[in-house]
């Protein structure tokens, strides 16, 4: 799904990419549950016992440390996590193992079968032929499933440093307030070093063509902010 030199990326920012993630408000975990398909306990919580469960499998598409893949699986018999970076599926399967996860280093055109939740969360900017990614993702949707695809958008293509910067800083200060001085530098220093090299190199769509793109693939699509990012929702049709 992703170039080789992305994945390659990856491979390298893998544990500073988690770290961050640790340190920083996580809104796509916290919306999941609420855009879970129709028959999905959603409102279980996490400690409920495992045959409430729903049938069916979940994919986690870009699934990075796991992070994701986790919150799926307090409500699904089986999820499938997915990563091109051989790196993230290994810090993965270290931190975040569950015995209903399977951790895969893979592309996207690998894949088969049929899921009742696909998710994608911030990698779709990544593959290089965006309209053929949305048309195999629709072709892993089961009758009745549903797709969550989250990505980043933005009024630029590509976003200078000078203004990735600034923003930080911005952040930085926020957190002074908010974290205190020692968890506001790590933030801070870990998301102005290499972590800053790669966000410079991504290309990003705004938010009307993420509506209009997304939409061809998906018709009947609904659109909605998950915090800064943007989001598509969309349910396959029951089988007749």
């Amino acid at each position: 799904m992703l170039s080789w030199e992305e994945a390659q990326s990856f491979n390298r920012l893998a544990e500073l990419y988690d770290r961050l993630g640790e340190l920083t408000d996580d809104r796509v975990a916290a919306w999941l549950p609420s855009v879970l398909p129709v028959g999905v306990p959603a409102a279980r919580g996490p400690d409920a016992p495992a045959d409430s469960r729903a049938t069916g499998k979940a994919l986690d598409l870009g699934c990075g440390a796991g992070r994701h893949a986790v919150v799926l699986a307090e409500y699904f018999e089986h999820v499938d996590a997915v990563d091109l970076s051989g790196a993230m599926i290994r810090l993965a399967r270290r931190k975040r193992a569950r015995g209903n996860i399977s951790y895969l280093e893979s592309d996207l055109r690998d894949l088969d079968g049929q899921y009742a939740f696909v998710l994608s969360s911030a990698t779709l900017h990544h593959v290089p032929d965006l309209p053929d990614a949305l048309r195999q993702i629709r072709g892993l949707i089961a009758p009745g499933g549903r797709a969550a695809l989250v990505d980043t958008v933005s009024a630029r293509p590509a976003n200078p440093r000078w203004w990735l910067y600034g923003g930080e800083i911005r952040k930085f200060l926020r957190n002074l307030v908010r974290r205190g001085p020692a968890e506001a530098w790590e933030i801070f220093r870990l998301s102005t070093g290499r972590w800053l090299d790669h966000r410079v190199s991504d290309r990003y769509l705004s938010r009307e063509q993420f509506e209009r793109v997304y939409a061809e693939a998906f018709p009947g699509a609904t659109f909605t902010r998950v915090g800064s990012a943007h989001a598509m929702i969309w349910d396959h049709p029951q089988s007749r």
